[in-house]
This record gives C-alpha cells, sequence and structure tokens, in this order.
C-alpha cells in the first residue's frame, strides 16, 4: 500500500525519483536553487525596474528582505532541530517559496513587491542551510554537491544575459517558478531519515552554539565572507570605469565560478583532514592578497589572476566553514548550528553594506582596501580558532 501511495510525485513516476543515486538527488537540489540565485543575484534589479520601482525603492526592499532572513534563519534552525525532521521543514519552505514566487506575476508597485520579496526570499533562503546540512549528516562529499550549484549559477547568468536581449524582464519570473518547483521536487526525493530530536530544556547546547570558540567561528566566517561585498556589488563598474568592455568583465565573474568549481571537485579528497579553521585562515589570508591587488591594480593579467583567487577567499572559506559544522555540532543541534552559520553571513552582509556603496562612491576601487581589512581579521580570528582547536 504505501508503494501505491507513493507511485507518483508532482506529475513523475516516485519510483524514477527514489531510484536516483543520494548525491544525484541533492545534486538536482543544489542546481534547482542557483538557478532562482542566478535570476536575483545579477539580475533582478531589471524586473524590479519594470514593475515600476527606483533605485531607492529596489534599495529597500533588498535591506529589509535582507535583515528579515537574518531574523528568520535561527528561527526555522530551531523549528527544524526540535521537529526531528528537516526534510518535512524544508518542504513546508520551498513550496511556500513557489506560491510566493508565483505572486510576483500579477503584482506591481513598491509595497507589493516588499511585501512578495520578504516572503518569497525568506522562505527560499531559510531552506538553503538545512539543504546543507542535509549534505553534511548524509556523509556525502560536499564539495562534488556544491559544484552542481556553482555550474549552474554560471551557465544561468551567461544564459539570462542572451534571454533578456530577446524576451522582457517578466520572463524572470517564470525562471523563477521553473527553478522552485525543482527544488520542491528535489526535496521530496530526499530521503527520510529519523533524526535525534533537540530539547527544548536543553539550554546550555542552545548556547554553546554561539558561544565561546563558536562565536569566534562565526566572526571568523562572516569576516571573511563580507569582505567580498565591493567584489559583489561594485566590480563590474570598477572593471568599466578602467575602459573594460562588457565581455571581459563577463570572463572576469566566470574565471572566479570556474576556480570556484574547481576547489569544489578536488578540495574535498585535499582537504578532507585538513583543520577546518587553517581553510577559513587560508581564505582570509587569499583575501588580503586579493583584495590589495583589485584595490591598486589596474592590468588585465593581475585581475585575471587575483579573480583566479576565488577558489580560496569564498570556496575554501566556505568548504572549511562547512567541515567545522559537521565536526563541532551535535546532529541534535545541527540545523540551528548551520542556520547560526548563514545568519552570521546575512549579518556581516547587512552591516557592510551600510556603507560600502557610499565608500565605492567616495573613493572608486580604492574601496577594495577596506575588504583588505575585513579579510585581515577573519584570518586573524580563523588563526585564534585553529589555535583553540589544537589545544583542545
Amino acid at each position: 500500500m504505501q508503494a501505491r501511495a507513493s507511485r507518483t510525485t508532482l506529475g513523475l513516476p516516485a519510483s524514477a525519483l527514489m531510484q536516483l543515486p543520494l548525491i544525484a538527488r541533492f545534486a538536482l537540489f543544489a542546481s534547482a536553487s542557483h538557478v532562482i540565485i542566478g535570476v536575483q543575484l545579477a539580475f533582478w534589479p531589471l524586473f524590479l525596474a519594470a514593475r515600476g520601482l527606483d533605485a531607492t525603492e529596489m534599495g529597500i526592499v533588498a535591506g529589509i528582505g535582507l535583515w528579515a532572513r537574518v531574523a528568520a534563519h535561527p528561527t526555522v534552525g530551531v523549528l527544524a532541530d526540535l521537529s526531528g525532521d528537516r526534510r518535512r521543514i524544508m518542504l513546508i519552505l520551498a513550496v511556500f517559496a513557489l506560491v510566493s514566487f508565483a505572486l510576483y506575476i500579477p503584482a506591481y508597485g513598491f509595497w507589493p513587491m516588499l511585501a512578495i520579496g520578504i516572503a518569497s526570499g525568506t522562505a527560499f533562503a531559510t531552506v538553503l542551510p538545512l539543504a546543507d546540512n542535509a549534505v553534511l549528516q548524509a556523509g556525502l562529499d560536499y564539495g562534488r554537491f556544491r559544484i552542481w550549484a556553482s555550474l549552474t549559477f554560471l551557465v544561468m547568468t551567461l544564459a539570462i544575459g542572451e534571454l533578456l536581449q530577446k524576451a522582457p524582464p517578466d520572463s524572470l519570473v517564470v525562471l523563477l517558478l521553473v527553478g522552485s518547483a525543482l527544488m520542491v521536487l528535489s526535496i521530496w526525493a530526499m530521503p527520510r531519515v529519523s533524526e535525534p530530536r533537540a530539547l527544548r530544556s536543553d539550554a546550555g547546547a542552545w548556547r554553546s552554539l554561539v558561544g565561546g570558540r563558536n562565536l569566534l567561528f562565526l566572526a571568523a566566517a562572516a569576516l571573511i565572507q563580507a569582505s567580498h561585498l565591493v567584489y559583489y556589488g561594485y566590480s563590474s563598474l570598477y572593471w568599466k570605469s578602467l575602459g573594460y568592455g562588457t565581455g571581459v568583465i563577463g570572463w572576469l565573474w566566470a574565471e572566479g565560478v570556474i576556480a570556484e568549481i574547481a576547489l569544489f571537485y578536488w578540495g574535498s579528497r585535499l582537504f578532507r583532514h585538513a583543520n577546518p579553521a587553517h581553510l577559513m585562515l587560508l581564505g582570509g589570508v587569499a583575501g588580503v592578497v586579493r583584495w590589495t591587488v583589485l584595490a591598486s591594480a589596474t592590468s588585465l593579467w593581475a585581475l585575471a589572476a587575483v579573480n583566479f583567487m576565488h577558489c580560496f577567499t569564498f570556496a575554501a572559506a566556505h568548504l572549511g566553514a562547512m567541515y567545522y559544522l559537521l565536526r563541532n555540532a551535535p546532529a541534535s543541534h545541527a540545523g540551528t548550528a548551520q542556520s547560526a552559520y548563514s545568519a552570521s553571513q546575512g549579518i556581516g552582509f547587512g552591516l557592510v553594506a551600510l556603507f560600502a556603496g557610499a565608500l565605492y562612491d567616495a573613493i572608486g576601487g580604492s574601496a577594495f582596501y577596506a575588504m583588505a581589512g575585513m579579510s585581515a581579521a577573519g584570518a586573524l580570528a580563523a588563526f585564534r580558532l585553529g589555535r583553540l582547536a589544537t589545544k583542545s
């Protein structure tokens, strides 16, 4: 009877989904989620402008949405741990994101865009750390899982650029719906695992996740990753001001993603037994070099050389963070730990976003020097974390 009840899933044979290798099911999630990220990271302002928002309103929508997600991350993580069924929480969030994205079809103007953005963005963003945690808890190679996210993002950014030359910005909503529908499907195909429940009365365990050495970990991770904000937000403008065309700029971006993919592919084998804090330290030190060069160099060769370092500044640091969580967070509180990590990233990016735009307007590419300082602070925190781990 159980087999007959699960005969179909969203119109597709459930048996075919469940027969896929486990890594393939998680890879489907990585690709589906990065269809959405590919749309929203690089091209979403075009859609918002077509729906009547000006630059100031776009900034408000992005800022309020970011802080709403920061607030939601710990709550969702705690609920997932208390329920003992993270897959069900993920499925609820993914369905809610799908429905919310559909509301963009008739919406127009600031207030509808703000409301839908908060609802859809919060649901979508909070499901991502739970998926990362599911990969780690399943004992899969996280780097091989993350490759599919990076590949999809690379393909989507190139494909959407071509699409928008022929189709209106409204077509972006179709991509959001396709990505979110595939995300729901991929979560449905994930294994049902009975996980240990966290206890509401286990106050000491809850506090330990954001205290002591773990607080140092969260600070290091936030500083290193948030130091990318000027790169993400303003590097294209800066390179254009140096006289480089959009084709060159596109390949500079692609180079960083390709380097990221290479490290995720080989990194798990190379760094499986490394101290996670040392990987984060590598990311922080590489950030000091990368952002300093970007602030001072103008030649294409120099820009290309340091953009390759994205495999260290982002990928190595992120891989180190995932290994740290896997080795230090108890299974009963893994969802909370993963969500705390994601929230720390949101806080870091949110605080830097408060001054990064004004800083770039004032000093241009020299704003990268401030990012080098943040990377240095993150590297120091990672170094201290590594020393504490060695002593314990």
